[in-house]
């Protein structure tokens, strides 16, 4: 009967460290998903116009879909399942070295063979990931602009050319995607022949030291040894897949740390609560470009607006009416000079 209260409050414990473990890692990745998907969005918010201007919507979609749900759904069921298959692996060859201490001598070669094969395929398969993923994007972009242009794609009847685009840029997805699988059949080979090793070695080292061993020890570690080959094989894909998924995360800080607008506030800079009392508009040596790098499409303007006055802006196609707009609501920012609306730069 002790031994069987000491059985149950084995049990008991495993099942309440393992809801423990279960909680506190669904707590964090919810909490980590937040913060990553909250400084995406903040971010995105305040890039300027130029960062939509060269980027394709669907990369900015990919981000916020499969790589937001990448980070939600798979990468914390991931890290649990990797932690359990590697504790659950590190204790099977505890209790077959304890078991057949002879054991401990191919222990040392099947860990390099292990390592290798792990090393091995997580750098691949990693690359293939991110190209798998850069190759999703285009998808995304066709597909949204397809919808947008619906009525003009109809009424010319580009249907089927517009359908058949669609196939080649997913077959250029699956390009990327089938060979992540063959790599995936790859490992499993290499990483059965490693289980079987150790299946192999444990029963014949119990074997050589019948003499010494009891048979209950030998069943201990032979059917040990039978579980060896499922929690390496898992072991290897969870750290693979863990690798693999974090390039979710990357992309997504990456989309998140790029160059932002002046903060909306400026506590020091406010003006007064009056502001506009006249409505005066002057623009001041004022230049502008649409991004880093391009021509000025606004050079050295000079121009006062007094307060209640009317006035056009006439000009030919490209000459700026649009551009000057833009930068009084400070969707473009200055290369040089200011304006000025009531004395207040802004």
């Amino acid at each position: 009967s002790m031994h069987v209260g000491v059985y149950a409050a084995l049990g008991i414990l495993q099942g309440v460290l393992v809801m423990i473990s279960s909680f506190t890692l669904g707590l964090a990745g919810i909490g980590a998903a937040r913060k990553l998907h909250t400084a995406l969005l903040e971010n995105k918010l305040r890039t300027p116009q130029a960062f939509f201007d060269t980027t394709p919507i669907g990369r900015i979609i990919n981000r916020f879909s499969k790589d937001i749900y990448v980070i939600d759904e798979v990468i914390p069921p991931t890290i649990l399942m990797f932690l359990g298959t590697f504790f659950t692996s590190v204790s099977t060859m505890i209790v077959i070295i304890s078991s057949t201490p002879l054991f401990a001598i191919v222990i040392i070669p099947l860990a390099f063979a292990y390592i290798f094969v792990q090393r091995f395929y997580v750098a691949t398969s990693r690359q293939l990931k991110r190209l798998e993923s850069v190759s999703r994007s285009p998808i995304y972009s066709h597909f949204s602009e397809s919808i947008t242009g619906t009525s003009i794609i109809r009424a010319y009847g580009r249907q089927n050319s517009f359908i058949l685009l669609s196939d080649k840029k997913v077959d250029e997805n699956l390009k990327s995607y089938y060979p992540g699988i063959v790599s995936n059949r790859w490992l499993g080979v290499r990483v059965e022949f490693v289980g079987n090793c150790v299946v192999l070695f444990a029963a014949l080292f119990a074997v050589i030291g019948r003499n010494s061993l009891s048979p209950g020890l030998v069943g201990l570690s032979v059917s040990y040894a039978l579980q060896v080959t499922m929690s390496l094989n898992w072991m290897v894909r969870m750290t693979s897949d863990l690798e693999n998924n974090i390039v979710a995360v990357e992309r997504v800080k990456e989309y998140s740390e790029t160059e932002t607008e002046a903060s909306w506030l400026i506590e020091e800079k406010r003006p007064p609560q009056d502001w506009p009392s006249k409505g005066e508009v002057e623009f001041k040596n004022y230049s502008v470009r649409y991004r880093e790098g391009l021509d000025l499409v606004l050079r050295n303007i000079k121009v006062k607006v007094n307060g209640g006055e009317k006035v056009g802006i006439v000009g030919r196609t490209g000459a700026g009416k649009s551009s000057m707009t833009l930068c009084l609501f400070r969707i473009l920012e200055a290369a040089e000079g200011a304006i000025l609306i009531d004395g207040t730069n802004i």
